[in-house]
């Protein structure tokens, strides 16, 4: 199976080539937006309502500014950008796994890259690069989720959830004065008619207008919500979405990301007060220079547990 095509790797979600998953979920987005300010925002009126318009005006702005900062942060790994000799940013030999193995050795090199990776580190085929604590590839932003974006990535995950349950509590409330009290929602505003755009429309069009609209929000605010919950219970046990789907259940918890930061912190801890007796009982610098040394060493042994997502 040929896992890295000939070519150079890309920097962020809009490097080139494009995704129509990319492209459909970037017009959605403005179609859905502008339809709802333009159309729902005018019959919106009294204290609650306003609270809810208040709050989907900020998480809209949190969806799209999290999209974007997500889509042009570049994940990849800090050593490819160090490393000179790294093919970081140029051309690529085309990689056959058949052939040649693993991407990454065992000593975290990565054979496509060129360069030693962290141990949490993962090569994406798709952006053709190493990218540190990888989590999955996402089409609808086009770029690789890892450490250095997934904060960016809950949070247009979370805003998303939220506004599209506040455009339905909103749409829910008009269909409400509509179909119940239209008289009165219209003498409220001074029409004759429902307006759309600035035009007069039957009551039936616009609440089968609103009815679409409100499909819509429905079901694009169970499938984030539910790709919401997935990644607060991935981050609650360490795991990523990797590990989640790729590790066998029972190799799941040895490569939890807080088991790994508990028991290195319980080991840097413990050697320091066992190497205070050596220390203390000699004052030649080179027994200071040794125990920092073995140290080191014990801090950074192979037996010790490993990063999440290590090899």
């Amino acid at each position: 199976m040929v896992l890295c095509k000939q070519g150079p790797d890309r920097k962020n979600g809009f490097s080139w080539p494009t995704n129509i998953l990319q492209i459909l979920a970037i017009f959605v987005l403005i179609s859905f937006t502008v339809v709802h300010f333009l159309l729902v925002v005018q019959y919106t009126s009294g204290a609650f309502l306003h609270t809810i318009l208040t709050v989907s005006i900020m998480c809209c702005g949190m969806t799209v500014c999290s999209k974007v900062v997500c889509t042009l942060v570049d994940p990849a790994d800090q050593g490819l950008k160090k490393d000179a000799t790294s093919t970081y940013g140029k051309e690529k030999e085309e990689f056959d796994r058949a052939k040649q193995g693993h991407v990454i050795t065992a000593d975290s090199y990565c054979q496509i890259c060129t360069t030693t990776v962290g141990l949490s580190s993962r090569h994406c085929s798709q952006c053709n690069k190493c990218v540190l604590r990888f989590d999955h590839h996402c089409d609808y932003i086009n770029n690789c989720v890892g450490q250095l974006n997934y904060a960016y990535y809950i949070s247009l995950l979370l805003s998303t959830s939220l506004y599209s349950l506040c455009v339905i509590v909103n749409i829910f409330y008009i269909l409400y004065m509509l179909c119940f009290q239209l008289d009165e929602f219209l003498l409220e505003r001074g029409w004759s008619k429902p307006m759309v755009f600035g035009y007069g429309v039957p009551s039936s069009a616009l609440i089968g207008i609103l009815v679409v609209l409100l499909c819509l929000a429905i079901v694009a605010c169970g499938l984030v919500s539910n790709l919401s919950r997935l990644h607060v219970y991935l981050l609650y046990n360490g795991w990523t979405t990797w590990d989640y789907y790729c590790r066998p259940v029972t190799d799941r918890d040895l490569h939890s990301y807080w088991k790994y930061r508990r028991e290195r912190a319980r080991r840097r801890v413990e050697i320091p007060l066992s190497n205070i007796a050596t220390v203390t009982t000699s004052s030649s610098p080179s027994a200071l220079t040794t125990a920092s040394t073995n140290n080191k060493k014990f801090c950074h042994n192979k037996t010790s547990p490993l990063p999440p997502h290590s090899l």
